[in-house]
């Protein structure tokens, strides 16, 4: 079965040692999001948004390839463009919503 195409996608499937692996790589905006917290929201013309509803904050980008995404603070609207190689350095994203008027 591992030899299969992929019917969605016209790809083969990738199975090793029985494991079907789906994460996405490291080098990409989708694991750097992810591991930021944030989860996929909706997919639509103009390419993907991710959010974090809790933080206030959102990122958009065209495609999984991008190599930059737009995050922005859902309550000021305030954003950053941002390549998938600085987002690898962010450890905390602070919104409004999460930090307020504080420093």
């Amino acid at each position: 079965m591992s030899d299969e195409n992929n019917e969605t996608t016209g790809t083969t499937a990738n199975v090793e040692d029985g494991i079907l692996d789906l994460r996405p790589p490291k080098s990409g905006i989708v694991y750097q999001l992810l591991r930021l917290g944030l989860t996929f929201d909706h997919k639509d013309a103009d390419g993907e948004t991710w959010t974090d509803y809790q933080r206030g904050v959102t990122a958009t980008f065209t495609d999984r390839q991008a190599t930059e995404a737009t995050i922005a603070d859902m309550d000021t609207k305030d954003s950053e463009t941002i390549t998938a190689t600085q987002l690898a350095q962010v450890t905390e994203i602070k919104t409004w919503r999460s930090d307020g008027a504080e420093d």
